[in-house]
């Protein structure tokens, strides 16, 4: 039968569920970006929220009544839980004081799970396995929580220690729980030294908890520590059940010496009498005159033992009764807080309880969205997304650069230098022959031999007429790099490609002509001048002694290989005069005329050829080394922006299902938040039935509904 209440759940859990999954999403996406990610710092955050979404989904779709167990250490929480769930389950809840939620409902089959603050979620099979995984937990946390102590740091798990345990479910079978939809929800001990989070963890669940309940042992009744923060939970939980742990087995010491029932055994109502008159505090009174707070004594262990029996279908403890109430003072309470989950308060506090947490999680998740982090990773994703497109622009001119023919480019520089070394080289050819023209004037002037002329003279002439083509072809060379585009004539398209690609043609021939070696034109010179073609006046005696004319030559040369004999001045004008000045010119200017043109082609051929030939190298290797270190800048880039943009996204999405479920989320509140409570079981659609309280131990919604059910089957 479809009521107005499981109406309202079905609508609410349709509503609230699907922000689970992408809340597990954004911190799993999270959880694989870099450490550096702007946002990354709150994946905890996305974890808690989706933890508590799909806890608060989990409450509504199955009217599921929370309710929570405070108390100092070894008050008897645990035992509260055995009795109230006719279950032995303080082996598993009983853990060592760590500070962790620990909830217990029904199931057919015992599981443990162990979720923690980063949201990794792990499984355990039975309670030993799950105590020595805590055991281990517990000391790890407490080396963290020294270690952020000594650095004078408030530790919060979620940024110290993320792999801490948030919560611990436990699904059992549970006896009477089994007939409800409670609930138990056991908190740390009040006194824990790791209380980190017990507020924040307390305030959780106002709005999903039906109701708490408070257990302190009789011995720490009148303890102020006890209640420091009890005005805390007055102020979270509109009704708060004071279960005082009484120990009936007690006794104290007569006048006479004999031993006999203490007051908590013989008279527990003195004891809270007492309490209330002489140490309960202004809050607390005002909390109990409003009925907001109730009060029992109870021997815990007592009724957890007859409980686990009567469920186990063995006897009770008849030799034990309770003494001080009949029915039993557990009963009352639990009389109580049933008649409270099955009540229309409840359900009215059920639905805007549900309301509450929905729209106070939806507006977490819409700060946790526009966090500032956020916003630097917005920018950041521009940032990476504007230089993943300028490297991409930067790889596409390489690739069209690297399909270009730089030899062929380099090789047509040759062809276009030619001109302009030709006017440089002329000049060069002029001064040299001037040079050459001053030596054999000279020569003519002093008595050195003629070896001295081309040794001293000439050679060195020669020598520095190739330097000087060098020179010549080199600041052609120069100032055409000096131009641009290491002197190649480029086509147009080219250079924005060069700009893109971040490459100086023109560094890069600079850097080929500073390598670029001038000597690899220098030759060693041949013998530029022998005496055989020299004509030679005989005088008298060579005519008398009838001596040829090589053996003049010899005599006044010397041999033809080694022409080192001095010569006078005087004999010099006799035998040689200006007819052999003549010929030493027209000898030297055949030799020069195969000289210069030769030396000019091998600067051209050679200097040229080795600057083309290292600009080709520079120039690809240039581009090889562009293209690996763009090849890996993409792919980081690529990379990083997938990460950042999957992390951008997933929260964007985050934020604007979050607005679109507060949008519906409105539409069930203006819908509901005004019902007739007593018309919240009613069939849908049919007439107000009379409504009746719920059978069962701890009820709640799910008990009034399937009450409902059987008054719809009567009337009908």
């Amino acid at each position: 039968m479809r009521t107005l209440l499981s109406q309202f759940c079905d609508e609410f859990d349709q509503v609230i569920r699907p922000m689970v999954g992408p809340l597990h999403k954004t911190v799993e996406v999270l959880g694989k970006a870099d450490t550096d990610l702007p946002g990354r710092g709150l994946r905890a955050q996305f974890s808690d929220l989706g933890i508590q979404m799909k806890v608060l989904a989990d409450k509504v779709a199955e009217q599921q009544a929370y309710v929570l167990i405070f108390g100092p250490l070894k008050s008897g929480k645990s035992t509260l839980m055995n009795a109230l769930a006719s279950s032995y389950v303080s082996e598993v809840t009983s853990l060592p004081a760590y500070p962790c939620m620990v909830y217990v409902n029904h199931a057919p089959k015992t599981t443990f799970t162990v979720t923690r603050y980063d949201g990794r979620t792990e499984m355990f099979a039975d309670g030993a396995a799950l105590h020595m995984h805590v055991s281990r937990a517990h000391r790890e946390l407490a080396e963290r929580i020294r270690a952020a102590e000594a650095q004078n740091d408030a530790f919060d798990p979620a940024d110290h220690f993320p792999e801490a345990i948030r919560r611990i479910d436990v699904k059992l079978p549970a006896g009477e729980l089994n007939e409800s939809s409670a609930v138990l929800v056991d908190t740390p001990g009040l006194y824990s030294r790791m209380r980190f989070g017990y507020d924040s963890m307390t305030r959780d669940f106002r709005n999903v908890a039906a109701c708490a309940i408070f257990v302190v042992k009789s011995d720490n009744l009148f303890l102020e520590q006890v209640f420091e923060e009890f005005t805390e939970l007055l102020d979270l939980f509109n009704r708060i059940f004071l279960v005082v742990n009484l120990d009936t087995a007690k006794q104290d010491l007569d006048p006479k010496g004999r031993l006999v029932p203490s007051l908590e055994s013989e008279d527990p109502l003195r004891l809270i009498e007492a309490f209330e008159n002489l140490s309960m505090s202004a809050p607390l009174k005002k909390a109990r005159d409003e009925g907001r707070l109730n009060i029992y004594p109870v021997d815990l262990l007592q009724s957890a033992s007859e409980r686990l029996q009567a469920s186990d279908g063995g006897a009770t403890n008849e030799g034990t009764p309770d003494s001080f109430s009949e029915p039993s003072s557990f009963d009352t309470f639990l009389t109580d807080l049933t008649e409270y989950l099955n009540s229309t308060d409840y359900l009215v506090a059920f639905l805007g309880d549900s309301l509450r947490r929905a729209f106070s999680l939806l507006a977490d998740t819409t700060e946790a969205c526009t966090d500032p982090s956020v916003g630097r990773l917005r920018e950041e994703v521009r940032n990476l997304e504007s230089r993943y497109i300028a490297a991409k622009r930067k790889s596409d001119a390489i690739e069209q650069l690297n399909g270009y023919d730089w030899t062929k480019a380099f090789a047509e520089l040759e062809e276009g230098l030619r001109r302009e070394t030709l006017e440089r080289t002329r000049d060069v050819a002029v001064k040299t022959s001037l040079a050459i023209d001053g030596a054999i004037d000279k020569w003519f002037q002093d008595d050195s031999s003629l070896q001295d002329l081309i040794d001293n003279e000439l050679v060195p002439l020669l020598g520095c007429h190739q330097q000087d083509i060098a020179a010549a072809v080199t600041h052609a060379l120069e100032e055409s790099v000096r131009r641009g585009d290491a002197g190649v004539g480029l086509p147009p398209q080219m250079r924005p490609l060069l700009t893109a690609a971040g490459i100086d043609l023109g560094a890069l021939g600079r850097a080929c002509l500073a390598a670029l070696d001038q000597t690899v034109i220098i030759t060693p010179v041949g013998l530029p001048l022998t005496p055989e073609p020299m004509p030679v006046r005989k005088t008298i005696w060579d005519w008398f002694f009838f001596r040829s004319r090589k053996t003049i030559r010899r005599r006044l040369f010397g041999p033809d290989d080694s022409p080192s004999v001095r010569i006078a001045p005087e004999s010099k004008k006799h035998r040689l005069g200006e007819v052999g000045k003549e010929s030493i010119r027209r000898e030297l200017d055949k030799f020069k005329g195969r000289f210069f043109p030769k030396t000019l082609k091998r600067a051209y051929t050679q200097m040229l050829s080795s600057y083309a030939e290292t600009s080709v190298e520079s120039v690809n290797e240039t581009l090889g080394q562009v293209t690996d270190r763009l090849g890996s800048e993409l792919a980081g880039l690529e990379r990083k922006l997938e990460s950042n943009r999957a992390a951008l996204d997933s929260i964007t999405q985050i934020e604007k299902i979050a607005g679109d479920v507060r949008k519906r989320m409105g539409e069930i509140e203006s819908r509901y938040v005004q019902t007739d409570p007593d018309l919240l079981l009613q069939p849908v659609g049919a007439k107000a039935l009379p409504s009746r309280p719920a059978a069962g131990l701890i009820g709640g919604a799910g008990a009034e509904a399937d009450e409902a059910a059987k008054l719809e089957d009567a009337s009908s």
